[in-house]
């Protein structure tokens, strides 16, 4: 009994406490909005995080005070523009050069004589050329002696160069017309790029190739430079506009060992460009080339062909301070008629001394041989002695010279002198 009046009692505990629970939960239910404590508010906005400040847009670029011309719209290629077989080049204009040489002897009326003085030289040349295609140039050369003047004031102008020249690479070029007969290396420099004043070949009798006024032919030469200049040929046929001559053939091929020199033209010396050992060989052959006429009936008296063979050195070493040291030499043989020149050689040696003042100092000496053909006796001999002053190389000089001349049985004669004297001055001057 008494554990069921304990139980009783726990039962209505729990009733009463469960009455209350529901009478205070009823209460707050019904209770005014000033009966409810208030809610605390949220913290300040100054409390708050802020949010991040948005990305501002780019700045707008400001004006400029002048408003710019726009640049014109480009003009739409042609075709031949767009394609580079066919696009235009721009080719470099016509070069144009004057060349002049002038000089005076000290020779008399009797020339063994030094006893009087005259011009014997006031020679111009006037170059131009230029490219009328990347593989086709054009040459113009003219050139007068001012001392062929005439009585009425005028003076004969001469075509020296007229060449058309097709380039197609360093190994292969065709050049065409009026152009110089490569055979040897004085006809390749001429008198303006050698260290004598005068050609050599001519003191007595005429000791060199066949090859026309002023060294030159019409004709057409092959030539070409091989390893840049190493090895150099060139092989030509000229007829000089005579079509009842057989052509010339003239050829000539040059080595050099030191140096390259590769090119059309060549040089008796590179004056203290270049260090050079060059060696060369030329032939000719003409059929009937030597043949010898009546001069009044025209009747072939002799008929022989022509034919030279020639081979010649040259070299050259810097020794510094711009001074160098030259030595040159060349042997030709002929084929020709007895009484002509058959054999000839000569020999050169010169030095130019580092520069004193604007220029160098260049003693030179040359030495002449001349064989005439089954005639005896005292063969042809010449000695030039000379002095220059290089201003500029072959562009500027002055030289001076003394020229010793024996004739030997061209002289020995009677027909002629014996031996021959002068002493000459001259000058060039080469604008290019």
């Amino acid at each position: 009994m008494k554990e069921h009046a304990t139980g009783a009692r726990r039962s209505l505990s729990y009733l009463a406490v469960l009455t209350l629970m529901t009478m205070t939960g009823a209460a707050w239910a019904q209770a005014t909005p000033a009966d409810v404590p208030p809610v605390p508010p949220p913290p300040p906005a100054a409390e708050m995080a802020p949010p991040p400040p948005p990305v501002p847009p780019p700045a707008a670029a400001m004006p400029p005070a002048v408003e710019a011309t726009p640049p014109p719209a480009p003009t739409p290629p042609t075709a031949s523009d767009a394609m580079p077989a066919t696009r235009p080049e721009a080719l470099p204009p016509i070069d144009v050069g004057a060349w002049l040489r002038v000089s005076g002897k000290f020779q008399g009326t009797d020339v063994s004589k030094v006893n009087d003085w005259h011009m014997d030289n006031a020679y111009v040349e006037l170059h131009a050329g230029g490219k009328v295609h990347k593989n086709v140039g054009v040459t113009l050369n003219l050139n007068a002696n001012m001392l062929n003047f005439k009585s009425d004031g005028s003076s004969a102008v001469y075509v020296e160069d007229a060449i058309v020249s097709f380039d197609f690479m360093d190994e292969l070029h065709l050049w065409a017309g009026h152009l110089l007969v490569p055979v040897d290396r004085s006809n390749a420099s001429g008198p303006f790029f050698m260290i004598p004043w005068n050609y050599p070949g001519f003191f007595a009798g005429v000791a060199a190739p066949k090859e026309g006024p002023f060294g030159r032919n019409n004709g057409a030469v092959v030539w070409g430079d091989i390893a840049g200049g190493r090895l150099t040929y060139l092989v030509g046929a000229f007829d000089n506009g005579d079509v009842g001559t057989s052509p010339l053939i003239s050829g000539r091929v040059r080595l050099a060992l030191w140096d390259p020199e590769p090119g059309f033209w060549g040089n008796g010396s590179y004056f203290g460009e270049k260090d050079m050992l060059s060696i060369g060989v030329g032939a000719q052959f003409q059929k009937h080339g030597s043949a010898l006429t009546d001069p009044t009936t025209g009747a072939i008296i002799s008929d022989k062909n022509w034919a030279d063979v020639n081979a010649d050195a040259l070299i050259e070493k810097k020794l510094g301070g711009g001074s160098f040291v030259t030595g040159e030499a060349a042997y030709y043989h002929q084929n020709v008629l007895d009484g002509a020149i058959s054999d000839s050689f000569y020999v050169l040696a010169a030095y130019a001394t580092p520069t004193i003042g604007v220029g160098s100092i260049q003693p030179m000496v040359r030495y002449q041989w001349e064989k005439v053909k089954n005639v005896s006796g005292t063969s042809p001999w010449n000695l030039d002695v000379g002095l220059s002053y290089l201003i500029k190389g072959p562009a500027l000089r002055a030289v001076a010279t003394y020229s010793h001349t024996s004739f030997g049985v061209l002289g020995g004669s009677g027909s002629g002198p014996s031996s021959a004297n002068s002493v000459q001055l001259g000058a060039q001057a080469i604008f290019f």
